[in-house]
């Protein structure tokens, strides 16, 4: 398993359920990353393995995450593979009901070995960043599988089930366990407005009853400041990082101004801080074509927090860091 003991500066990311690879938000990082999948149907996992087998910093966990360490659990292969889970796919739900009746259907069962996250990184000087957990149905067992991990975990990604789509839904729960538990916040769902129709009759952008979507979780910047040292400074850098790559450049904003007070930067510049240079400067070129005083804004507090000019929009173009060849 890859994990950074050491180094703050390396981002450590658990994928539960990493059918499919890497997510898409964490593909092309310029930074150095651990990213762990954890993939429990043994034919999935092999292929995974042997597709990152030349990425140093991605492995493949051949076993399944839940609430009981060191156990078994119960796959249910399904028809589609990307339904294989610990739950049974619902046929009286409106997914597996009348969008996808066939794709839910079971063909067998395979038993797989079952851990827990806090088991995996019970050695205090092993941490996991940020979580993206998308299990079907199982999500919550997951979760509560990490209960000591999720006290410096900055940000997650969970999918979230609204109808019952598998044999249990968890959608109030898990938002109590990470809002009102453990004091994440809730950034957004993962939806455009359309959800699955129930009738012909439908908008142009807003119609269908919500089945399931991706909600983003975030640590108040606040707390994380809070743990002092570069443990902070690393910390906020890697939130601020997240947030411009989730579509979330106001809440780097908010994380830059914790990072101010943090404390210094290490003296020599970490590649994930000249990363996040990089993502706030294409963020305020694209506030440029929104607004000229947004821009000029945008230009003075990348001068108050990184401590030099930003590159000017021609600069921007020119250059190989910028813009690559």
């Amino acid at each position: 398993m890859s994990t950074a003991r050491d180094d703050l500066w390396t981002t450590v990311v658990v994928d539960a359920g990493g059918r499919y690879g890497i997510h898409p938000s964490w593909r092309g990082v310029e930074a150095p990353l651990a990213y762990t999948m954890y993939e429990p149907e043994p034919v999935e996992a092999a292929r995974l393995a042997a597709k990152y087998a030349g990425r140093d910093d991605i492995s493949v966990r051949p076993c399944a995450l839940g609430a009981v360490p060191e156990s078994n659990l119960t796959l249910w292969l399904t028809a589609h593979r990307g339904y294989v889970g610990a739950h049974k796919p619902n046929p009286e739900s409106i997914w597996f009901g009348q969008v996808r009746p066939d794709e839910g259907a079971v063909e067998g069962a395979v038993e797989v070995p079952s851990t827990t996250l806090d088991s995996e990184f019970a050695d205090r000087d092993r941490r996991a960043d940020f979580l993206k957990v998308d299990v079907e149905g199982a999500e919550l067992a997951v979760l509560r599988g990490a209960a000591r991990t999720l006290d410096r975990v900055l940000a997650l990604r969970v999918e979230i089930q609204f109808d019952e789509s598998f044999e249990r839904q968890t959608a109030s729960a898990i938002l109590e366990h990470l809002i009102d538990r453990h004091r994440f916040r809730l950034m957004r769902f993962d939806y455009a407005g359309r959800g699955q129709p129930v009738g012909y009759l439908v908008g142009d952008d807003s119609y269908g009853i919500l089945t399931g979507c991706d909600g983003v979780f975030a640590r108040r910047p606040e707390t994380v400041a809070a743990w002092g040292g570069e443990a902070a400074v690393a910390g906020l850098t890697k939130l601020a990082v997240f947030a411009l790559r989730n579509g979330m450049a106001d809440y780097a904003v908010t994380c830059l101004e914790h990072l101010t007070a943090a404390g210094p930067w290490p003296a020599e510049e970490p590649a994930l801080r000249r990363y996040l240079r990089k993502l706030f400067t294409l963020a305020a070129l694209r506030a440029r074509s929104v607004s000229g005083d947004l821009y000029e804004r945008a230009r003075a507090d990348y001068l108050r927090f990184f401590g030099e000019p930003m590159l000017e929009r021609n600069e921007v173009y020119e250059s190989d860091w910028m813009n690559p060849g």
